[in-house]
């Protein structure tokens, strides 16, 4: 509403001018051009839709009834305000103290919650420094040189530099306990500096639950929309009595709300959920304190993706996935707009998802252009090129040695000779150092010993299994798949199953999370009875079982040796010892309260206890979460080596790709083997999802 003297501004320049005031408002700078000059990073033009990419579900009659209101309500305050956006908006000094307070929002973190943390002011576990303090508004770039990095008085980085240019996706990789997460906690509390307006969402490991609905949390992870949304109806609430200041915020409110597009805010934030495994009930019914962990670390994801921030941080997203949802969210990251950083150990993933490799070696931070095979290949040739530039150095410092050696005492070649050996100086101070070469480490499992016939083998005969309604329960448990998402009925996870493993299985059990692929290893061990038909299990046969859980049941004050001491007493030191170096823990580390430990150092301890007793065959639950991709290579030649039995439960494609040559599918109430192998099932997975995708995408056009 214009007052006296003033010309109302309308049509599209009006929605030009509240758009202008939206970005003052807010703090969100201009769209930036595309192209940019060679060899330099592309300026982006203003982020598309997420949804748009992959897909996403209807939004429901409520949603649409809440749009077609505002609209109306739209039009009741002032009939220059369409459903497309435009504002008859004029400015004044009683929207000075709005405009003040929205700038200041945008200068804090925008991520709060239970799944999302926000770091700006917590207590830091680390000592962290950085010869760069200061970063100017408005830079897209990221650039922090001089970085050290300690935890538990362990220097991790020293001197570093990280370079993160706009718009790229930074794989983070290196030895467990190096530092990588301790380098993304760093980033996420603000503690290394980054640019005060750039918005920086951090994705964790492990999560925690509320009383909200999984909707509710993605949708609560926008905050500007949020507060619009309550300004909005306080402001509507007293429509009648709205002064024009009032009205005319109203009306900013209106086109800002247009221009993000909130009204397909609910629509985009359930394909997202969906994409990650979320059933229409799953997300609209229940409080994300009744999943596992696992899916409420999908809820964090799902927050994070929805959030769009400039900057996100994942650590190691891939865990408690299954294949079909890494598959998704390799797709759907592949067409993130924004500057990514991201810890994983799965090649598959950063080779999908990755424009850049950061090394973590040596206590500093070394980049790589590419994904993972480009940075491998480069790391070899590196080694390579490095290792004939020392044979050739070494080379001619021998040709100079040798005439040093030989006339030294000669009277008519000392000065040639002295001449040479100042040569051999300044060459010393040139030597070509080889790049450190990380020791190797190699998983070695006991041999199990002979069983023959029946007593070699697990077996279910026409098994029934279901969870009732009543274990409908909150749990902490970080497995996903111990049992199915909690339901409102009972549910049969199978029926007439007929399934066995022995000593000559090289198995992979694969299927969506909640198919039950963990009840049935436990129906195996005989730790779940089954309503119907046999289990048949010798009791000769020895079976090692691993899952999260044994890594979450390690008494943390404890060392490793320790740890191994009160569960086989009768066992030496030097034995156990021993055992542990034979899967991955050093002799330093084993002395060590498990507590410093990484989470791949602790899950070969729990590895370490679980195949102690020989055992004839291994249940492997996910066990690749938390390994570094040193040690998935060792694990996997390891399993090649190991005479009896294994049946796998994974995600990662280079672990089942190289030592399972069957696949079985639990889905639907059914356990039944793929007739291809491995990489036949990913392609189908993938032409599966790309369908889905097509399918969403064209009906959200309709």
């Amino acid at each position: 509403m214009a007052r006296d003297g003033e010309t109302p501004v309308t049509g599209a320049a009006a929605f030009d001018v509240a758009r202008g005031l939206r970005r003052e408002l807010h703090g969100v700078p201009a769209p930036l051009t595309e192209g940019g000059a060679a060899g330099q990073p592309q300026r982006l033009a203003k982020p598309k839709r997420l949804g748009a990419a992959v897909g996403f579900r209807g939004v429901d009659d409520g949603a649409e009834g809440k749009s077609r209101r505002r609209r109306r309500r739209r039009a009741a305050v002032n009939p220059a305000v369409d459903g497309g956006g435009n504002a008859n908006a004029t400015l004044d000094r009683s929207l000075e103290a709005a405009k003040a307070k929205d700038a200041a929002d945008v200068r804090r973190s925008r991520r709060t919650g239970a799944s999302l943390r926000s770091y700006t002011h917590a207590p830091s576990e680390a000592a962290v420094g950085s010869t760069k303090a200061k970063i100017a508004e408005g830079t897209r770039d990221v650039h922090i040189e001089g970085i050290d990095l300690s935890f538990g008085g362990l220097t991790l980085l020293s001197g570093a530099s990280l370079h993160l240019a706009a718009g790229r996706r930074y794989g983070v990789i290196g030895r467990n306990g190096i530092g990588k997460s301790t380098l993304m906690r760093a980033l996420a509390r603000r503690e290394l500096p980054l640019p005060p307006d750039m918005d920086v969402l951090y994705v964790e490991q492990e999560v925690a639950g509320n009383d909200q609905t999984p909707l509710e949390c993605v949708l609560s992870a926008d905050e500007k929309r949020t507060a619009l949304l309550a300004e909005e109806a306080q402001l509507t609430a007293s429509l009648d009595t709205l002064n024009a200041a009032g009205e005319e915020r109203l009306n900013l409110v209106y086109a800002a709300l247009s221009e993000m597009d909130a009204d397909a805010a609910e629509s985009r934030a359930s394909s997202i959920l969906d994409g990650l495994g979320f059933s229409v009930q799953m997300m609209r019914e229940m409080r994300s304190s009744e999943f596992s962990g696992g899916w409420r670390m999908r809820i964090a994801l799902a927050r994070a993706l929805f959030g769009n921030p400039r900057l996100l941080l994942a650590d190691e997203p891939t865990n408690h996935l299954d294949l079909h949802t890494v598959l998704w969210l390799s797709d759907y990251l592949t067409r993130w707009e924004g500057t990514l950083v991201v810890v994983s150990h799965d090649r598959d993933f950063l080779n999908t998802v990755c424009t850049d490799i950061v090394y973590v070696k040596d206590k500093l931070l070394h980049t790589y252009s590419g994904n993972y095979d480009d940075f491998d290949r480069a790391r070899i040739e590196r080694l390579k090129e490095a290792t004939r530039a020392a044979e050739s150095f070494e080379m001619r410092r021998a040709h100079v040695q040798k005439f040093v050696d030989k006339f030294r005492a000669n009277a008519k070649r000392a000065a040639m000779a002295q001449s040479r050996i100042k040569l051999l100086q300044r060459m010393e101070e040139d030597r070509v150092v080889l790049p450190g070469e990380e020791e190797e480490f190699a998983f070695s499992f006991p041999e199990p010993g002979p069983l023959t016939g029946s007593h070699g083998s697990l077996q279910l005969s026409d098994v029934t299994f279901g969870y009732a309604a009543r274990q409908r329960v909150a749990t902490t448990d970080l497995g996903d798949d111990t049992a199915p998402p909690p339901t409102v009925a009972p549910k049969i996870l199978f029926k007439g199953v007929d399934f066995s493993v022995d000593m000559d299985s090289r198995a992979a059990l694969v299927g969506p999370n909640g198919a039950g692929k963990t009840t049935l290893l436990k129906l195996l061990l005989g730790d779940n009875v089954p309503s119907e038909g046999n289990v048949k299990r010798s009791t000769k046969l020895r079976v090692g079982y691993f899952s999260q859980h044994h890594v979450e049941q390690l008494v943390l004050w404890r060392t490793p040796l320790e740890h191994m001491k009160v569960i086989f007493p009768a066992a030496t030191n030097d034995v156990l010892r021993g055992h542990l170096h034979k899967l991955g823990v050093s002799s330093d580390m084993a002395l060590r309260p498990i507590s410093t430990l990484s989470g791949g150092q602790k899950s070969r301890v729990a590895l370490a206890v679980i195949t102690y007793s020989n055992p004839h065959i291994l249940l492997l639950d996910e066990i690749t979460n938390h390994l570094d991709i040193e040690s998935i290579d060792a694990l996997v030649e390891a399993l090649n080596e190991f005479s009896g039995g294994v049946l796998v439960i994974s995600h990662d494609a280079r672990l089942i790709s190289t030592v399972c040559d069957e696949i079985f599918i639990c889905e639907n109430g059914a356990v039944q083997r793929y007739p291809g192998d491995f990489r036949e099932y990913r392609a189908s997975l993938l032409a599966s999802l790309r369908k889905a995708n097509f399918k969403r995408n064209l009906s959200a056009q309709n």
